[in-house]
């Protein structure tokens, strides 16, 4: 399955590639973003810095491309994790957006992809935005020299699938309230899920700062555990009023929430 996504993504960036070479960027945006767990018993705390690119063909097709780098502290370990994401995008209408996204992030040696389509809607004061995708991890990597391995055991990727859903309200021209929900299950046994909500402010000159609160709740046979999060954020709009079409889809973004 990875594969034939993998095809249909190239070859819709080939056709939109073609057509946008000798385009500009029609926008684009830069965010740093801080955050941790506030009622949890290990000191985790994280920050991250992503820029998004658009690069649009007429009104109809672009291509975007997103890079996010993250440095999260869990006591008395750290980790850095670097993703790149890249999203052929289809313009509907003024107010509609349809693509499909494909990125890999890689932490101390461990890769992680995922890729899937999403959509997006924006109209007056409503913003509403989408996406359901699979998250591979390479076991075959982690388990390389182990029993299992020597045992000539075949181990491949381990497939999760993705969803999430995420609305912004905006209640003045300066001030926006948002909400959001990402999922991410293998089974019914084991899911994974965010729930989040912030506001949003904009200081004029394409600067907004936003914060938001949420939990994070894992599910493992019927046994539910559940954190809290919190985060601020600074970001740097450029062309186009709302930036880049779609959101990244790297799990700082997606899953931690910081």
């Amino acid at each position: 399955m990875t594969n034939i996504f993998k095809a249909m993504l190239s070859a819709s960036f080939c056709v939109v590639a073609t057509a946008a070479a000798s385009q500009s960027l029609t926008g684009g945006d830069v965010t740093a973003t801080y955050g941790g767990l506030t009622d949890s018993d290990l000191d985790v705390s994280g920050y991250n810095l992503a820029a998004s690119g658009e690069i649009g063909f007429d009104r109809v097709f672009a291509l975007q491309g997103d890079l996010s780098y993250s440095d999260t502290d869990l006591g008395l370990f750290s980790s850095d994790t670097i993703a790149f994401t890249g999203h052929a995008i289809y313009h509907a209408n003024e107010f509609a957006s349809f693509g499909m996204y494909y990125g890999q992030e890689s932490s101390d040696g461990d890769d992680l992809k995922f890729y899937g389509v999403e959509g997006g809607y924006e109209a007056q004061q409503l913003k509403v935005e989408g996406y359901f995708g699979i998250s591979s991890v390479d076991l075959g990597e982690a388990y390389a020299g182990t029993e299992l391995a020597e045992a000539g055991a075949i181990i491949g990727d381990f497939e999760l699938n993705q969803a999430g859903v995420q609305v912004g309200y905006d209640v003045t021209e300066m001030f926006t309230v948002m909400g959001r929900y990402d999922q991410i299950h293998f089974t019914d046994a084991l899911s994974y899920d965010r729930f989040g909500a912030g506001v949003a402010a904009d200081l004029g000159n394409n600067i907004g700062l936003s914060a938001e609160i949420g939990r994070l709740n894992v599910d493992l046979a019927g046994l539910s555990e559940g954190v809290t999060y919190a985060n601020i954020g600074a970001t740097y709009t450029f062309g186009a009023e709302r930036g880049a079409t779609f959101g990244a889809r790297d799990s700082a973004h997606t899953l931690t929430g910081f």
